[in-house]
């Protein structure tokens, strides 16, 4: 109960896990530097979001399941595409505005095409989100990555407009950029 009372409550307890694990994520894309190619770094930043989920799943779960872990706690997870801070965890909008930035650079270059950064970062970040929650179910086994979400993820980019070839290349620099990180 102590813990507990440190934190207000559940409630409290929660919103403060909760926000650790986007501090977490956000410390992780913050280090992700930008390279001249934001396809590349769009890619980069969904590898290490599906790195944390995979590596962290409960918290992932608590970040961002649609139901709490207590039917009775009430945890606004907040709206990416307003981009205001209207989550009850802290650094959520800090942790999604990484991948807002790379699709506007993408956009800016002229790479893709959308009505905005923000829509368009969402409809990548969905894609992801959905990959991730059936592969922590174990539905896609070890071919989940280069059968599901590698296609699923150029399909989007060049729904958007961008070049096939320059996509396939980007997804290339980006597997090296994430393998090579995880080697050294």
């Amino acid at each position: 109960m102590a813990i507990y009372s440190n934190f207000s409550g559940m409630p409290g307890l929660l919103r403060a896990v909760g926000s650790v694990g986007f501090a977490q994520l956000n410390t992780r894309l913050s280090d992700c530097a930008s390279s001249d190619d934001p396809i590349t770094d769009i890619l980069v930043l969904g590898f290490i979001f599906r790195d944390e989920a995979v590596h962290k799943p409960e918290l992932f779960r608590l970040m961002y399941t649609t139901e709490s872990p207590k039917p009775e706690v009430k945890l606004n997870r907040g709206n990416i595409l307003s981009g205001s801070g209207d989550s009850d965890f802290e650094n959520f909008s800090e942790s999604f505005d990484h991948v807002v930035r790379a699709t506007q650079r993408a956009l800016d270059a002229g790479l893709i095409t959308a009505t905005s950064a923000r829509a368009a970062a969402a409809q990548f970040w969905t894609g992801l989100y959905g990959f991730i929650q059936l592969d922590m179910a174990g539905l896609y086994g070890d071919d989940g990555m280069a059968e599901v979400l590698l296609p699923s993820i150029v399909n989007i980019l060049i729904g958007m407009g961008a070049d096939p070839q320059r996509v396939q290349e980007s997804v290339a620099k980006a597997v090296q950029r994430v393998l090579w990180t995880a080697r050294a």
